[in-house]
């Protein structure tokens, strides 16, 4: 009943907001800082002092959040890097949870304590997803490349569940950690929590596309596939009959949109520019250009993408394309295998 209760609400929101032309969803990364270096991570080329030193103070958080709750803004994540790492966390935390948001948060529980926990508990957000990339301390630490990260993010992990705060696991499916899935998945599942497994993996946000080498083979995708379709996060297949568009995907939607550690708001994750600077600019009209220059915006170039006749399989978009290839409209041949086995 609760389950259905807030699925009505949900769906009742979104309507009235697309009535409205507003937007549902912010994902505010409040920092890159994390506590590990994961070695497929897309943003970990930013978890360094010279960036995180430019990063929002208290105050310049606080001033977007307020902006957020007056466009309307009814679901908020906070991720990063991980948002635990910042000094101020609980304070901003507080301040969102005063505004009335409907709070998710992204962190791996290796900076989970105790203080943390206790505060989450007596005011819960509407889910915590932490990333378990392996139970097994070897395989676990080859890909945080950090000494003891193992021991903590289980007891991050075992501290939330004692807590009974709302937790989701999910994992990063890499050459690393790809024979784990079942234990992994066996252990999520003997604790009653969702798994979300994901084999989605990017170039980093800098262009450096090290993280790519981590993508699962041919091979290793066709056994995932026969496993469990639905828990490797297979996206469903995109609309046919809109082969000349260019931002076939979420993007364009204007249902939601990103915020970096910087204050800027963009519309995809991997593709940062062009921003609007919430610091200085309020969400709307700023929220309607980004939007505007993307919507319906179609292939300027005779690309294979907007030829291809199983296009609606594939899961590269113009964000993935341009991190790994320097344009948005070239195709990526991890991806092109993937359509044909999906297809």
């Amino acid at each position: 009943m609760k389950e259905t209760l807030y699925k009505n609400f949900s769906w009742r929101i979104h309507k009235k907001n697309w009535s409205l032309q507003k937007a549902n969803i912010c994902q505010f990364e409040l920092t890159f800082k994390c506590g590990l270096h994961c070695r497929h991570c897309y943003s970990d080329c930013f978890n360094k002092a010279r960036y995180i030193e430019k990063e929002l103070d208290t105050k310049q958080v606080k001033l977007i959040l307020d902006k957020l709750h007056q466009a309307g803004i009814v679901w908020l994540c906070f991720t990063g890097g991980d948002p635990l790492t910042r000094p101020d966390f609980l304070e901003i935390y507080a301040y969102a949870k005063e505004k009335g948001f409907i709070i998710t948060l992204f962190t791996n529980g290796y900076s989970m304590s105790k203080k943390v926990a206790d505060y989450l508990e007596n005011k819960p957000p509407f889910v915590v997803e932490v990333t378990l990339n392996s139970i097994s301390k070897g395989c676990f630490e080859k890909i945080t490349q950090i000494e003891g990260s193992f021991e903590k993010t289980m007891a991050g992990i075992f501290l939330l569940l004692k807590k009974r705060i709302p937790l989701k696991i999910k994992t990063q499916l890499t050459r690393d950690n790809f024979k784990e899935l079942p234990r992994i998945k066996e252990f999520v599942e003997n604790k009653h929590l969702d798994f979300m497994p994901s084999f989605l993996i990017h170039s980093r946000l800098n262009g450096d596309n090290g993280p790519c080498r981590l993508r699962l083979s041919s091979r290793q995708l066709q056994n995932l596939f026969k496993i469990d379709k639905i828990s490797a996060q297979v996206c469903l297949p995109k609309p046919s009959g809109r082969q000349k568009i260019l931002f076939n995907c979420a993007a364009g939607g204007g249902d939601g949109f990103f915020v970096d550690p910087y204050g800027n708001m963009f519309l995809c994750n991997l593709l940062r520019t062009p921003f609007v600077d919430l610091v200085n600019n309020n969400i709307y009209p700023g929220l309607d250009r980004l939007t505007s220059l993307i919507r319906n915006k179609e292939f300027s170039t005779n690309s294979k993408c907007r030829l291809c006749q199983i296009r609606k399989w594939c899961l590269n978009c113009p964000g993935r394309a341009y991190l790994e290839t320097g344009s948005k409209e070239r195709s990526v041949p991890w991806f092109c295998r993937l359509a044909k086995l999906l297809s």
